[in-house]
């Protein structure tokens, strides 16, 4: 098992997130269209990274909802990694969240 400290934004007693939870870690532009799950326009969104697809690149902005689930995602494949247990489907990871 690897280690990984404890994030910030779980409360390790709750395991609930805390009042700072994500948001802290990011600058937000006042409206924007997030690119990921709820393709909202005219929303609050923040820069999450580049991405590249059949060879061009664009920058990716997320919303508060869809960054919220894009990082319980990652966290949970990271915590079944430091196991080695895998999730058996997309489907079990969302039931558990």
């Amino acid at each position: 098992m690897v280690f990984r400290p404890t994030r910030r934004d779980i409360d390790p007693v709750t395991r609930l997130p805390t009042e700072s939870a994500l948001w802290d870690r990011h600058e937000w532009l006042s409206y924007g269209e997030c690119w990921l799950w709820c393709g909202r326009d005219d929303v609050e969104v923040t820069w999450i990274g580049a991405v590249r697809s059949s060879g061009l690149h664009a920058a990716l902005y997320a919303c508060r909802a869809c960054l919220y689930e894009l990082d319980q995602r990652v966290l949970e494949i990271n915590m079944h990694q430091d196991t080695g247990a895998r999730p058996s489907s997309r489907e079990s990871i969302r039931s558990r969240l």
